[in-house]
């Protein structure tokens, strides 16, 4: 008989694969959310599992750590998306400002520049 928590944790698991591949882009938010109320979810259930486990509950959870560990690449994948495409807001938005003020760079030193020739 293997615990309704480690079952839980299995479908929540499950789930959150299944909303990292399909992801789109134009619903992250919605996306940033799900995975953040079923990550919230499983650390709710993480206290009610602990030893000892029968040897059924054992072999349940030797079938579920390639399950955790494709889990936890997928996260690190979206983290490190998120992270470049705000990178790149931050490098638009910096770009431009420049096209829109060339000359907010410009160091003054005090010197006099003549702009005739």
């Amino acid at each position: 008989m293997i615990r309704q928590s480690l079952t839980s944790w299995k479908t929540i698991t499950e789930q959150l694969l299944r909303i990292l591949h399909v992801m789109e882009e134009d619903k992250r938010d919605i996306v940033i959310e799900q995975i953040d109320t079923l990550l919230n979810e499983r650390e709710a259930l993480q206290t009610s599992i602990h030893a000892p486990f029968t040897e059924g509950e054992q072999l349940f959870g030797q079938a579920l750590l390639p399950l955790e560990e494709e889990l936890d690449s997928q996260l690190k994948l979206f983290r490190k998306a998120i992270r470049s495409n705000i990178s790149e807001q931050q490098k638009k938005k910096v770009s431009m400002n420049a096209y829109m003020d060339p000359y907010s760079q410009v160091f003054r030193d005090g010197t006099f520049y003549d702009k005739k020739k």
